[in-house]
This record gives C-alpha cells, structure tokens and sequence, in this order.
C-alpha cells in the first residue's frame, strides 16, 4: 500500500512531462499505479489528450482521472498562479476501484443518465465535475438515494473555459461535458473531512416560522431581533464579523440531541426583509430546524481544519495512518483568504505528517455534511485513504 505525488510548474508541459512521469514513477517504486489522479492548470488545457495518451502508455493505471483547475496542489504547494501539473497515484492491492461517467442525456426533460446498476455497500466516492453541464443538486441528489451511507467528496472543476470544454480525462478517454466518478472499496477505506471555515457565535435557534428561503422567527421571536440579541452578547471583534461576514449554519440530522460544528450546514445570509424583519438566507429552511449564526475569516478558518484534521490524527490510532490524501479547495481560499500560500495542505502535513497530498481550487467543493453531499463554498473538503481489511 503506497501512495507518491510529484507537482510541475513547467509552462512546457509536452517537454516537461516525461520527467515528470519518471519522477513520480521512482517515487511509487517503479509499480503500476492502481490509481493515478492529474490535475493541471488552463495552461495545459490544450495538451488534456496528449497528457492522458503519456501517461497511459508510460505508467499504465488501472484507472485514471484529472481535470483542469485554476490552481492545482500537490505535494507540499499551492499553485495558485502561472502554469501547474500535479500527479497523485497509489498502488493499492486488493483495492475495488469503479468508473462511470455521468451525463446530462439528451431527453427533453434533463436528467442525470449513466448510473451503474450497484456499487459495493459503504464505498468511497470521489468525483469530479464539469460546473457547465452538471446541475449539483441532481447529482449529490442522486448519488445520495442511490449509495446512502457512502462518503461523497470531489469538487467542481474550475479550469474549463465554458460548455463543451470540460477536458476531464480518464482511462477511457477525454470528455468535455459531465462528471467523472470514482467508487473505492475493498482493502482501502476512504473518510471524509469538510471544513467549511465558519466558527458559531451565540446558542443554537430553534426556526419557529419560515417559508422556503425566508427565516421570519427563532425561538418565537423576530428573527431580526434574534440576531440582535445574539449580536449583543458578543465581542466588538465578532460583531464587525457579523456585518461583513455573516452566515447561519442549519443543522441537517435533527436526530441528534446534541450538536457540533460539523454537524451544521453553512450557508449564507443574503440580507433582510425590511417588511417582516425576517432574515433571507441561500437554503431553503423551514419551521423546527436547528440554526446556528456563524462568522467566517481566515483565523476561523484555520482554526476550524486544525481542529478537524487534528481530530483524524488522533483517530489514527484505531483506524491507521492515512496512506495520502486529496484535497478540494475553494478557489476563493489560498492566499487570497489567509494572506500566504500553501495554507490549506500545509494544516494536512501538519496534522498528519508528510502525507502524500494533490488536489485543485474549486468552483465549488462536495462533502458530506450531517451524512448528505452538498456542494459548498470557501470550504476545504478532504478525502483521506486508510488501508482496512478487504472484508470491512
């Protein structure tokens, strides 16, 4: 069980490429990669099927997937800017790793077509979207009804330059519309970690009456006057947070009786009805719901994935070191968020060690929140691989 990532900034991929390949090939121990994962720039976007045919002919994986992004991530940089290329595969024996490409099909009527009939019970996915031809809610929709129980992470491909232009590749070959998915089972385990880079202020709210987007009371009272009231009972610090960077999280299993951070949904607060004082906020919300306010910036934000990542760390203990990781970056985090680059796969290597780690900035970032997929913004979402037994 191994895993070995090599990044590039070459802006000449076609001659870069071969010593690249060698580099990643050394690093893996001359094995044939079970999976391989590429991640390259709009710079290289044009080389997508030269990039797929050499790696195919010169590593040979079982199974291949990359995409275009703004910014690419491996090994310990963020490339934010200019030309990047990062390689991630692993050799995983006795590893159960399946394909499909989903599509959009050609009804009159839209719907996500190309669903295998099944999928191991408790697979992993990952998955990598084109943002112009792939409606998020029908796909997370789908993949949750059909594999509950299964942890979702990917991201939204951010370096297309428009329909018909996705350039995500596979073993099978270049496709330039839909998502490309990936199920892992067998003798890997695959967890999740989303980090959606809010800290709460103020006590849970119980939603008292609402109608789709609109919040118009808490705990019986205005939601207006709700917010003030937590608004007052804050530090100077955190009430500018709440008027330049106010969010509400929504709890998503009510089951529970008690919550955690990553138990609430973040999303955002769009402003107020000055008619009814109630608060309009980008989810749709209804009576009975657990809400909580939440502020964002880049101290929450790295604080909350060191407490995450911190928190696999110590379950490493019982579930084993993770062989590497695959991270999904909001394009809107980096240096543009926290002020300095490598931010995000920095907290990875320093919770977890020098763990093998590529991934993208993308135009938007899947992860399970309360065991349902959504698809988010300014949010970290991690896929960690531990090796179990190939009948767990």
């Amino acid at each position: 069980m191994k895993c070995a990532v090599v990044t590039t900034t070459s802006p000449d991929i076609s001659a870069a490429l071969d010593g690249v390949i060698q580099r990643f090939s050394d690093r893996l121990g001359g094995a044939r990669p079970d999976l391989l994962m590429v991640y390259f720039t709009p710079h290289h976007a044009h080389d997508a099927t030269m990039i797929r045919e050499r790696l195919m002919e010169q590593l040979n994986p079982r199974v291949l997937l990359g995409c275009p992004a703004v910014g690419v991530i491996g090994e310990s940089v963020e490339v934010e800017s200019g030309a990047g290329l990062s390689l991630w595969g692993a050799t995983w024996p006795g590893a159960e790793l399946q394909t499909f490409h989903l599509s959009m099909g050609d009804a009159e009527v839209p719907e996500v077509t190309g669903w295998p009939e099944s999928l191991p019970q408790g697979a992993g996915i990952m998955l990598l979207a084109d943002p112009y031809t792939t409606p998020p809610d029908d796909l997370l929709n789908g993949l949750h009804e059909r594999y509950p129980g299964s942890a979702i992470v990917g991201g939204m491909a951010s370096g297309s330059s428009g329909p018909g232009a996705a350039n995500i590749i596979s073993h099978e070959g270049v496709h330039n519309e839909g998502a490309l998915v990936l199920a892992i089972s067998g003798t890997v385990r695959m967890d999740a970690v989303v980090s959606q880079g809010c800290r709460p202020v103020g006590s849970h709210l119980v939603i008292t009456k609402a109608d789709r987007n609109a919040i118009f009371s808490l705990g019986g009272k205005p939601a207006l006057a709700a917010l003030q009231a937590v608004a007052s009972e804050v530090s100077p610090e955190e009430q500018e947070l709440m008027r330049s960077s106010l969010h509400v999280g929504r709890v998503v299993d009510e089951r529970k009786s008690q919550f955690e951070r990553s138990d609430f949904l973040v999303r955002n607060v769009l402003g107020v009805d000055p008619e009814t004082q109630g608060l309009l906020v980008s989810d749709l919300v209804r009576a009975g719901q657990t809400i909580q306010f939440m502020v964002r910036d880049a101290e929450a934000a790295g604080e909350e994935l060191s407490a995450l990542l911190d928190r696999e760390a110590a379950a490493s203990e019982t579930l084993g070191q993770p062989l590497g990781a695959m991270l999904f970056s909001c394009n809107g985090r980096g240096s543009k968020l926290f002020g300095r680059p490598h931010h995000d796969v920095g907290h990875v290597h320093a919770s977890l060690g020098d763990l093998p780690t590529a991934g993208f900035f993308a135009a938007g970032e899947i992860g399970p929140v309360g065991g349902q997929p959504f698809l988010h913004g300014f949010t970290a979402s991690i896929a960690l691989f531990r090796e179990q037994a190939a009948s767990a």
